[in-house]
């Protein structure tokens, strides 16, 4: 096994230190993020975004007033970019023929089956809001079957490089994990690790760094960090090491194929099993910049002008009881409803000299003004404003219409839409990488059939392994208004008689607004009428050729005379 100069070091633990050389990798990593205030900017993103706004402040039982219009931004541009519906394509760059035709045909099928297998119109969704929020995000392939994909966040992940973004060309990754001591001893058990070095795998307090919560449930021996350490050898093929405190408790795993006897072959895993999706480019870092932490400062100070005009209106914007101290013998009977008044001052002219209501005073506008256009100008320059996100009747406007509307205020955010395919194509080679990876006798793919149910096809190893795999991304919007305009698109067609009605409802989408399967169950009873008319006409045909070669029999015995039959069908059917 050919390993780089630099990696030879991981593998043994030095007898004059504590640490393993993984560990010391990943508190330099630590070390970083923290001088850029990742742990500390994401967690304050995400409590903007969840409304948690006032953090720290000390008010007793008093709940603050709050705006939050970061989330409703942040909504708004996760949707515009996760509505668009991407889908994989393989091709073949190589030399082209039947065989290798026939296998895109089959790793597009499986792909899209093992897309939705794995939720992942569900996890594309978190990815693009968590990159949204904090700047980027990732997703973890662990292991041979792709459907168990992980979000691992973005603290966790501490790359070798951390002024490149491109995941593919990283010296080296590690995913921090935290893991049960129990768990993290039965594997080093498993990788043949003697017991007295597990006996030095012990639960560490070592959480600062995870986001939300601090805390770790109570278990019986606790949790520990454990470091998931990856590297490329000089092959270019991805190594995997496990690593705690100062053991590491997985040795050093190629990920590369076995035939049927054992021996590892000439196809490894080239790829990373890890994807990042980077909201926008930061000079200089491979994070990134949100779109939360931009909008931080105004957002307080919304929160801040609301909790003054609050106090203020408290304060002055009520009437408020005066009065003279000592002249009143009931005074805790001034706000009761139809309470009498004693007053012991006799030598008052006027009860008003006694007791009199302090008038409210009117606020200035200006306060309001400044908040609201606060709150304006900032959506509008993150272009999320309200023309941004639809202002337009849908009654009143065409499907075309607004969609055009709609598609020239997210202009903006084609950047992260072509992040998103970026990151769908990524997915679609990795899956491709590690479909061969593990499957050295050839990929099973089983396909669902009308008739004959799920039958299997095979890939033979040899075909995957010679194939130049392109992929190709195809994108399609999938939200209301695009299935609005579609459909008034088919209608415009069906009024025109440029297509048939059976074109008509083969042509709308299964999540329609017109039931597509209601119309197809009157498309089939009409045909299940059509066939039971032409079934008797049928019946009704036969009997009339019956009928006439008997009258033409009964001519030539009766010599040719006429025969008139009584009750007999006359060929007219109602």
């Amino acid at each position: 096994m050919n390993i780089p100069g630099n990696m030879k070091s991981l593998f043994n633990l030095k007898s004059d230190k504590e640490t393993t050389e993984i560990w010391d990798l990943y508190q330099k990593g630590v070390d970083y993020i923290h001088k850029i205030n990742l742990v500390s900017e994401t967690e304050e993103a995400h409590r903007m975004y969840s409304g948690d706004q006032w953090y720290g402040l000390e008010s007793g039982n008093e709940k603050m007033p709050m705006h939050n219009f970061i989330k409703g931004t942040v909504k708004y541009k996760v949707a515009m970019v996760a509505q668009n519906t991407m889908s994989a394509v393989y091709s073949n760059m190589g030399e082209k023929d039947e065989t290798t035709s026939k296998a895109c045909e089959l790793l597009n099928a499986h792909f899209r089956r093992m897309w939705e297998l794995s939720k992942m119109d569900i996890l594309s969704w978190k990815i693009i809001k968590d990159a949204c929020i904090q700047a980027d995000s990732y997703l973890f392939l662990p292991g041979s079957d792709v459907t168990q994909s992980q979000i691992i966040d973005n603290v966790n992940v501490l790359l070798g490089d951390e002024k490149n973004s491109n995941i593919q060309e990283q010296p080296y990754i590690i995913i921090v994990e935290r893991r049960f001591v129990e768990d993290v001893k039965k594997d080093a058990k498993k990788y043949g690790i003697k017991q007295k070095d597990i006996d030095l795998i012990v639960a560490d307090e070592d959480y600062q760094n995870q986001l939300g919560d601090k805390n770790d449930v109570e278990s019986k021996n606790g949790k520990c960090t454990s470091l998931l350490y990856m590297y490329k050898d000089d092959e270019g093929i991805v190594h995997y090491l496990r690593s705690v405190q100062n053991l590491i408790y997985q040795p050093d795993v190629k990920l590369q194929s076995k035939d049927s006897e054992g021996n590892l072959t000439g196809y490894g895993l080239k790829r990373y099993p890890i994807i990042n999706f980077i909201w926008e480019d930061r000079k200089g870092t491979a994070r990134g910049v949100g779109e939360v932490k931009q909008l931080i400062p105004n957002q307080l100070e919304v929160n801040k002008t609301l909790a003054r005009r609050s106090i203020a209106i408290k304060k002055t914007a009520f009437p408020k009881i005066a009065y003279k101290q000592n002249a009143v013998s009931n005074p805790d009977d001034l706000d009761v409803v139809g309470a009498a008044i004693a007053v012991k001052d006799g030598t008052a002219q006027n009860i008003r000299d006694i007791i009199a209501y302090l008038n409210a005073e009117t606020t200035s506008p200006d306060a309001k003004n400044f908040s609201d256009e606060l709150v304006t100008m900032t959506k509008e320059l993150a272009g999320a404003g309200d023309s941004a996100q639809g202002s337009v009747d849908p009654t009143k406007a065409s499907g075309a219409a607004i969609i055009a509307v709609r598609d020239q205020t997210a202009l903006p955010l084609n950047e992260q839409l072509a992040r998103y395919k970026q990151f769908v194509e990524d997915y679609a080679l990795l899956c491709h990488d590690i479909w061969v990876t593990y499957n050295p006798n050839g990929l099973t793919i089983e396909l669902e059939d009308e008739e004959q149910g799920t039958i299997q096809q095979v890939i033979p190893a040899e075909v995957l392994e010679e194939m130049k795999i392109n992929v190709r991304i195809d994108v399609s919007q999938n939200n209301p208004y695009s299935r609005f305009a579609q459909e008034q698109a088919l209608e415009n067609l069906f009024g025109m008689q440029a297509i048939s009605f059976d074109e008509y409802v083969e042509a709308l989408d299964d999540d329609a607004a017109v039931p597509k399967q209601k119309l197809k169950d009157i498309i089939d009873k009409r045909a299940e009428q059509q066939q039971k008319e032409m079934k008797f006409q049928a019946v009704i045909q036969q009997q009339q050729q019956q009928l006439q070669q008997a009258m033409q029999m009964i001519q030539q015995i009766t010599g040719g005379g006429k025969v008139e039959m009584q009750g007999m069908p006359n060929g007219n059917v109602n």
